[in-house]
Formats: C-alpha cells, structure tokens, sequence
C-alpha cells in the first residue's frame, strides 16, 4: 500500500499539470483568436474604374466612371501628353499619343492601384465630294475679302493631285457681334439659314476654274472645343458641314456668270484652329 502522504503530492501534481496545460491551452486559443479577429478586422481598399473612350481623337472629354471599393482617398495621375482634368470626372486629351492613366486607391489599411491605356487619335480633317474624301493640308483660317466687295469668310485648302493650285474650301457663317480676329463663336442652335458655302478648283489665273456655290442652309456647326485661357488664337474648334448640295460648273469670266454643270454631295470635317483674319 502506498503511503497517503505519495498519493497526495502525486495528486497535487496532476492537478498542477492539468491547470498549466489549460491555461496553455486558453492563451494559444486567445491568440489564435485574437490573430484571426485582427485579420478580418482588416479591410485593404480594391481600384477600380473605366472610361467612356480608350480612342478618342484629339482635344476628346472623356468621362471617368470610379468604382473602388473601401477607398478613403482617390487619386489618378496620367502620363504619355499633355492633358487638363476636371476633378476626378473626365479628362481632356491635348495630343495625339499613348497615354497611361492609373488609379491610385488607399485607406487605413492599404493601398491598390490600376491603369488603363488610352490611345489618342490626331483628327482627321477632311472634306468630301460625292463621298470621296480629300484631306485639307492647312488649318482653317479668316479670310477678308470686303476690299473686293465680298465679305469676311472661313476657308481651309487642301492640295489634289496634277492641279496647279490646292482646293479652296470656302464656308459663310452668319454669325453674332464681332466673330472676327480669331475670336469667332456660333450658336449652332439658333438661326436657320446661318451659311452658305462653296469650293474653288485651281483658281489661281482661273486657267482650269471651275467654282461650286450653294444655296445656304442650317446644317453647319462651329464649336469651341478648347479654350487656351492665355491666348485665343490657340481654341480649338469642331467645324462640321454634314450634308450641303454643290452646284458646280465654271465662270465665264467674259460675262461673270456662272454655268452650273449638275450637283454634288458635299461635308466637311475639321478640328483644329481658325486663324486670324487674313487679308488678300
């Protein structure tokens, strides 16, 4: 038989052992606990956003649609040209080129970021004849032809081919107080019957002359899509004829009359700058 004395100290330690190994057990179970608590506490922010148009053309707005999710603070940086931006809602393309815009997203407990790469058209200037495209090889400009009993007009050359001289595209806006010197703007949703327009062809010595005239219409839109805040003489416009009838044919300078040889389709297409006013 063993002494009683052997048997209590054997069942203090037992019981020593087994308060040690729970207690053990409940700090590893509490920091497991506590590891896992801290973990899904955790909330890292996730970037997120689109544009309205990764091809837009030169001098473009596109909108920017953001959709991170638990971002505190928003910040996008663009690289590859100049460009303006309108707060965190749209961004304006000044050139044509590649571009990088990235979404930069954090809060508290990270950071993320995303980019999106924008490839940035440069315009396509342009008038058409019955549907065949000529390209223009200037930008528009004023012109002042008052000294020859005519008026003030926009016009925009473009070279074609075997002719002596370029085309000379010619467009007569009506317009509100003081639209010269550079500073022209247009109200494309008031008069009707606000221009007329016309085309010459090798006119220079009217050797192979044949002129176009028309017969006016509401159809032509001029819009300030750029505004250079330190010098007007750098806005950049859309300028847009889409559909116009040309009666075409030759002067007889004998007579000064026009002989009309049939019609053609005519549109025109430009962004760019209007020139000052020049004179002949």
């Amino acid at each position: 038989m063993k002494p009683k004395t052997n048997i209590i100290i054997n069942t203090i330690k037992t019981t020593i052992m087994k308060t040690t190994l729970k207690t053990i057990f409940l700090f590893f179970t509490a920091a497991v606990m506590l590891t896992a608590c801290s973990s899904d506490d955790k909330n890292p922010p996730t970037a997120g956003f689109s544009l309205s148009d990764l091809e837009p053309v030169q001098w473009d707005v596109v909108a920017i649609a953001s959709n991170p999710t638990a971002a505190d603070e928003v910040v996008y940086t663009v690289s590859g040209g100049a460009y303006e931006m309108d707060g965190n809602s749209s961004i304006q393309f000044l050139e044509a080129n590649e571009y990088t815009v990235t979404q930069t997203v954090t809060n508290g407990d990270g950071t993320d970021m995303t980019s999106l790469t924008v490839q940035v058209e440069a315009p396509q200037n342009k008038y058409a004849l019955d549907k065949t495209d000529m390209m223009f090889n200037t930008n528009a400009y004023w012109y002042d032809a008052t000294a020859m009993g005519g008026t003030v007009y926009i016009r925009i050359l473009a070279e074609v081919s075997g002719q002596d001289n370029p085309n000379l595209i010619k467009l007569y806006p009506v317009s509100g107080t003081n639209p010269l010197q550079g500073t022209y703007s247009y109200n494309a949703s008031g008069d009707v019957g606000t221009y007329d327009a016309g085309m010459t062809a090798n006119y220079a010595g009217f050797s192979y002359d044949w002129t176009t005239s028309g017969e006016g219409g509401d159809d032509l839109k001029i819009e300030l899509v750029y505004e250079d805040p330190n010098n007007s003489e750098n806005n950049i416009y859309d300028i847009s004829l889409s559909s116009y009838t040309l009666n075409y044919g030759n002067w007889n300078f004998s007579t000064y009359t026009f002989v009309s040889e049939g019609t053609k389709s005519f549109s025109v297409q430009y962004r760019g700058k209007i020139d000052p006013v020049s004179a002949p």
